[in-house]
């Protein structure tokens, strides 16, 4: 086959023929170096995959008026991929998407086109006509496919994926609507714990209505005055007076409602609202303990729940400082309760900031110990004062074995590290006593109080909470 460019024109013609003068052209090298550009500017040069135009494109194609043929996307995410990424840098993340790559071609075959889509997300976009299986199909066939290992420098990783599939037309007839329906059920496969394949539907379309109008609202809560700040208070098991108190976040937006921490905690997390929500926090109970001590109540400390967000996310020890300063507390008055995710995130920064923390003279408290990973190890390295035993454990005791051998083990640690230990999720006189009976000083919980508003919290300092028997 040969390209050629013809320039001439015709002379005077006969019953028979015509003549043609002129010049034959050989352009075949130009144009086959055409094609090849055309063909470069619709690949992804990494992975050698379609990339986000070309797919976006044939997409559009696809979905045109008058085509008749059935489109599916599937949305897909590289689980863990981070990990290779921060462990081994970029140019070994950069060789495992090359390695992705192929194996989604080999999964997926001539049954549908890959496309980089961008980061570690890739689509698949098949026409599936009366086959209304091979969706699903390719999926699954992504998925085992990557249930064999990575390895990268020398290193073996597993890394799946986590895939959402959305089918024209009923999940959209446009490129950008398919593609985000797809994203909403790859987000939900990863939710419900990676490793899976989940097809979009009317449920997840309306969860995704709520959780943007939640973003919405959130995003404004703390400008237009939304929060508010309950404690519970923190008591002596044996006497049952108030001696601390923890700060408990509530919202109540106009539009909403009264939405529990546990429908929006998490999301802001996601988002990184918890940043600028948590900063209101810190100053918010630094000001209420100054009032109450300024009244004459002399809680020891407030104690506020900070998300590993906040330790990734900005300098919380400059927030923390400010707070601090702003409310003229020492940092004792300050006690700062992290989960155990925190022991794992970023070790060196970890390390610094709460040695920066414990010089300012803050509490550091790991909550809810035993829930998660204990990561006994960082315990014994990092400068903290206590730990909080987990109402999950002592709504069990004394009653439960396996929960009374894991309050005195977890007891046993706290002893032999000299670290502080409260219960929280004290519901029974029984619970009290056995706490009491292991060496336990101080503990919350509805036995005692729940939640209030600080006004309700200052009615009661000064007398026991309970009755004691």
């Amino acid at each position: 086959m040969y390209w050629i460019r013809l320039m001439g024109e015709r002379l005077a013609a006969t019953p028979l023929s015509v003549q043609l003068t002129g010049t034959l052209q050989d352009i075949t090298g130009p144009k086959l170096a055409e094609e090849a550009l055309r063909e470069q500017a619709r690949t992804d040069p990494m992975t050698g995959l379609l990339n986000r135009d070309a797919g976006l494109g044939d997409l559009e194609q696809f979905l045109a008026p008058g085509v008749e043929d059935r489109v599916a996307v599937l949305y897909i995410d590289l689980d863990r991929f981070k990990i290779v990424n921060d462990v081994l840098g970029h140019a070994a993340g950069d060789r495992l998407l090359a390695s992705a790559a192929r194996r989604l071609l080999r999964a997926v075959g001539d049954e549908g086109s890959v496309v980089r889509f961008g980061g570690d997300e890739f689509l698949v976009i098949c026409r599936f006509g009366n086959d209304a299986t091979r969706p699903a199909r390719l999926a699954q066939s992504i998925l085992t496919t990557f249930s064999e290992n990575f390895r990268v420098d020398g290193e073996e990783f597993s890394i799946t994926a986590s895939i959402g599939i959305a089918q024209s037309p009923e999940h959209g007839e446009r490129p950008q609507q398919l593609i985000q329906s797809a994203d909403v059920a790859m987000y939900d496969s990863k939710r419900r714990g990676r490793n899976a394949w989940q097809v979009f539907s009317a449920e997840l379309a309306e969860q995704q209505v709520e959780r943007l109008q939640l973003e919405t609202h959130l995003r404004r809560a703390v400008d237009n005055d939304e929060f508010e700040l309950v404690y519970q208070p923190q008591v002596d098991l044996a006497s049952g007076r108030t001696v601390a108190a923890e700060a408990l976040i509530r919202w109540r937006n106009g539009s909403l409602g009264e939405m529990p921490p546990d429908r929006f905690i998490q999301h802001a997390e996601t988002t990184g609202d918890i940043i600028e929500i948590g900063s209101w926090v810190l100053h918010e109970a630094c000001r209420q303990l100054s009032r109450w001590r300024a009244g004459g109540m002399q809680l020891d400390r407030v104690a506020v729940n900070v998300s590993y967000r906040q330790f990734l996310g900005e300098d919380l020890v400059r927030t923390v400082r400010s707070a601090l300063a702003s409310s003229q507390l020492p940092g004792s008055s300050l006690e700062l309760e992290f989960t155990e995710r925190v022991l794992i995130e970023d070790e060196p920064d970890t390390l610094s900031t709460f040695a920066e923390l414990r010089d300012m003279g803050v509490v550091l408290t790991i909550d809810d110990f035993g829930e998660g990973y204990s990561a006994l190890n960082y315990l014994r390295r990092l400068p903290i004062h206590g730990l909080k035993l987990s109402q999950l454990f002592v709504q069990g005791v004394p009653d439960n074995h396996s929960d009374v051998a894991v309050c005195q083990a977890v007891a046993g640690i706290a002893h032999s590290l000299g670290l502080e230990l409260i219960a929280e999720g004290i519901e029974t006189e029984a619970q009290r006593a056995f706490l009491l009976r292991l060496g336990l000083g101080v503990g919350q919980g509805f036995l005692f109080q729940r939640g209030v508003p600080a006004y309700q919290l200052r009615q009661h300092y000064g007398s026991p909470l309970m009755v004691l028997g």
